[in-house]
């Protein structure tokens, strides 16, 4: 592991020798592709804007991603490159390895290229996971053989999603919109009863935040998928009124609610993800669909 590390501190130490401000901010462009931040912008467009069924899939392998790769992260438990070695230009708190940036690179954009596969939008994922990678490298924050086993295990992530969803969600259609208590007990069980395992199994760092926000988003796309069947299309006048409303409640939640729920520590942060992951699926489609900015499924 010395090795690595070594071989991995000189490259570090080659890619920061072309630093300048200008990099650094193009660096600092590329791993935002790859935070919170901007996911908590993705989703929610693709969402209220564009094809919930394409969102809400996603939403769930990002935030199952993000909970195995924490797991992953205690259990192997290796450092992140120290500062008295290279210029480390962002702050991190976890393990190394995996990198969660690298592995959930490939399943982002791994799953948006396979909706319209082809060479381009393949070619445009890996591109896309190789620069969010080399990123991280650049800012010092991780050696390359955590990018290596984060790209690794977000491909077998993106592939057994990609191999199992459609089973899954077959499945669940015979118990929408009208489930019987057993197709209830079920969705509920899918809903609920998955995050809530995970967040007793594992909750520190990302994985609290994946797993509590899987939790509220399950059950509020349950209860919308049985109650309110919303539709992402719509006139483009709504549109942008949708994305207004929605993000700034997000926003809110997000930042709002942080300082006020902290006093409750772990369940207040909790709280927080789930009732984003809420709003998301459930409260933003209702606040549209009440204020006439929102439309319902046709019916079948």
């Amino acid at each position: 592991m010395n090795d690595l590390h070594a071989v991995g501190y000189r490259l570090i130490t080659l890619l920061q020798q072309a630093r300048s401000d200008a990099l650094d901010g193009v660096m600092l462009g590329l791993t935002f592709l790859g935070d919170e931040p901007f996911y908590l912008l993705l989703i929610p467009i693709l969402y209220w804007t564009m094809d919930r069924a394409v969102a809400l899939r996603l939403t769930v392998l990002l935030l199952v991603s993000t909970w195995i790769n924490g797991v992953g992260k205690a259990l192997v438990d290796l450092p992140r490159p120290s500062s008295a070695e290279v210029a480390v230009l962002a702050e991190e708190s976890a393990g190394g390895v995996p990198s969660g940036h690298a592995q959930n690179a490939v399943v982002v954009w791994g799953y948006l290229a396979s909706l319209r596969p082809g060479v381009w939008t393949v070619a445009a994922a890996a591109l896309a996971a190789l620069a969010i990678g080399t990123s991280r490298l650049y800012l010092g924050v991780h050696f390359p053989h955590d990018l290596v086993v984060g790209w690794a295990l977000g491909l077998v992530l993106l592939f057994l999603f990609l191999r199992l969803h459609a089973r899954v969600e077959d499945g669940l259609a015979a118990f929408l919109p009208a489930p019987s208590p057993r197709g209830w007990a079920l969705l509920l069980l899918l809903g609920g009863g998955i995050p809530l395992a995970m967040l007793l199994l594992y909750r520190e760092h990302e994985a609290l935040a994946a797993a509590a926000a899987l939790l509220g988003a399950g059950l509020g796309a349950v209860w919308e998928r049985t109650r309110i069947r919303f539709s992402a299309r719509g006139p483009l006048l709504h549109l942008a009124p949708r994305l207004v409303l929605g993000l700034g409640v997000a926003l809110l939640i997000w930042m709002g609610l942080r300082e006020p729920l902290a006093v409750l520590g772990e369940p207040g942060r909790i709280l927080r993800y789930a009732l984003l992951g809420l709003w998301i699926t459930a409260g933003a489609p209702v606040s549209f669909l009440v204020l006439g900015i929102g439309e319902r499924e046709a019916a079948r």
